[in-house]
């Protein structure tokens, strides 16, 4: 066989023998951050009794236009309505009707939103939640900068263990990311009306926790000889 013909004929061994040296490597990282929550959302509730469904549904009514005007007229105050529900109630023996209706609330600025709340209870409906949770855009963008964190850690464990088996990084075969979680919310118990007046009720307090964002990752590298 002439020796170019020889050499050419080698080359396929020599990129096989240098494949076959290569190793595979799966691991897989978890980064978490702490994050101030940016937003207050509140669920509040107008309720009443009576003796027919009629009267029910015109207090519930009067009772939510007039706390949506409040609302409206509350700066940085995102509103919208909840369920509305009007059932017969005969506990007491009588035919009694009982019916009511929420309002979701949230803003960023938690205290316009807690003096909010605190009219609205004096007007006689009652807190049914009230949240600190991230927002959607802070919510992606701290879970970026967790991807980022395990990203960079994960790469260090790869260059630890290239280190370790006398190889070094060839690069990576596939990496999976995790789906962004939606916005964590830190939950209060529900609140109830106190028994002195509605009148005298101050206004509620709500203070925040930071909150935690994780992100993994996981990844599959070639280790190639050095």
């Amino acid at each position: 066989m002439p020796r170019f013909l020889y050499a050419i004929a080698l080359l396929p061994w020599f990129a096989a023998s240098a494949h076959a040296t290569d190793i595979h490597l799966s691991l897989g990282e978890t980064a978490t951050i702490m994050v101030a929550p940016d937003e207050l959302a509140a669920s509040i509730r107008s309720e009443a009794v009576a003796g027919t469904p009629a009267e029910v549904q015109k207090r519930v009514n009067e009772a939510i236009r007039d706390a949506l005007a409040a609302a409206k007229e509350t700066a940085g105050v995102t509103v919208s309505t909840g369920g509305y529900s009007v059932w017969r109630s005969n506990q007491t023996g009588a035919d009694r009707w009982q019916g009511g209706q929420s309002l979701n609330l949230s803003s960023h600025d938690g205290a316009a939103l807690l003096k909010l709340i605190g009219i609205l209870q004096q007007k006689g409906l009652a807190i049914s939640g009230l949240n600190w949770r991230l927002s959607a855009e802070t919510a992606r963008k701290a879970h970026q900068e967790a991807t980022h964190r395990a990203l960079a850690a994960l790469r260090a464990r790869v260059d630890e263990a290239a280190a370790a088996l006398d190889l070094k990084f060839g690069q990576f075969a596939s990496v999976r990311l995790d789906s962004a979680a939606p916005p964590q919310m830190r939950s209060m118990a529900p609140m109830a009306m106190s028994s002195v007046g509605a009148s005298a009720l101050p206004p509620p307090s709500a203070a925040p926790e930071d909150t935690p964002v994780t992100a993994s990752v996981e990844a599959d590298a070639i280790l190639i000889p050095r």
